[in-house]
């Protein structure tokens, strides 16, 4: 009996968790395509320029990406995702 109680307490808990998972799987995924079409810009950017200027600007997207990129794989494999 009290283990069927204690199943009824924490089922909002679980159901909870999963809502957490599913929102960021979601939002992750969610910026990866932008996050990999800045990349691609900086990219061609990039080959496309030999200015120092738009070379330095370039580093600092390509460094953003990067770092936004990271935080998508952390939150990802915090949640057990791919």
């Amino acid at each position: 009996m009290a283990w069927v109680a204690a199943g009824r307490a924490l089922r909002p808990v679980a159901e909870a968790e999963a809502r957490e998972r599913a929102f960021v799987w979601t939002a992750s995924h969610g910026l990866v395509t932008p996050l990999m079409a800045v990349t691609a810009s900086d990219v061609l950017e990039a080959e496309a320029s030999d200015q120092a200027g738009l070379a330095s600007w370039v580093a600092n997207i390509r460094a953003a990406a990067d770092e936004m990129a990271t935080r998508i794989a952390d939150m990802l494999m915090q949640m057990g995702g791919d």
